[in-house]
């Protein structure tokens, strides 16, 4: 009985590594934005809220948006 590896997987291109970094980058800032939201709940303060929304929401929207345009973006040529 023969068995059959399969293929070797093709070594990464520089698109590749552009993508991953990309991802990457919008992973962080999405975690980023979590931690200050769920930083921001634990202050007692006024200042929380400007806190949870204005730097929490713009890092989770920044993180979404650089998300959905490495997708779709055709990355570097």
């Amino acid at each position: 009985m023969t068995t059959t590896q399969p293929p070797a997987p093709a070594p990464p291109t520089d698109q590749d590594s552009f993508i991953s970094r990309r991802l990457r980058t919008a992973g962080i800032l999405v975690v980023l934005g979590l931690v200050v939201e769920g930083l921001s709940l634990l202050w007692n303060h006024p200042l929380s809220f400007v806190i949870f929304l204005g730097m929490g929401g713009l890092f989770l929207f920044l993180g979404i948006v650089i998300y959905l345009t490495a997708l779709v973006s055709p990355g570097r040529s």
